[in-house]
């Protein structure tokens, strides 16, 4: 289990990737902190939100698959961590090369 709080993980994950769908991050997290269910899917991609609107990510892509999200027709998100982002991650000390 990682030792970062929820949202250091996701933005280190997106630090390390070119970009991710917003359910890829919700299955890498709650694998990594040992979760499960609907409410922490949910808040995974609640903290996902509140980043974009931080500005620190970018949105790159939407699309709707319910084959993705349990069946339903959900908006899906595929975001990217931008320069923004990079940035607060250095000034905050979560990544000296992010």
């Amino acid at each position: 289990m990682s030792e970062l709080h929820m949202k250091g993980y996701m933005l280190e994950l997106l630090a390390s990737r070119d970009a991710m769908w917003d359910y890829d991050v919700a299955d890498a997290v709650m694998r990594e902190y040992g979760l499960s269910g609907g409410y922490w899917h949910g808040t995974v991609r609640l903290t996902l939100t509140d980043l974009f609107s931080s500005g620190l990510l970018d949105e790159l892509e939407t699309t709707i698959d319910p084959a993705k999200s349990d069946g339903e027709e959900k908006l899906l998100f595929k975001f990217r961590l931008n320069d923004f982002g990079r940035e607060r991650m250095r000034q905050s000390g979560l990544a000296v090369t992010a």
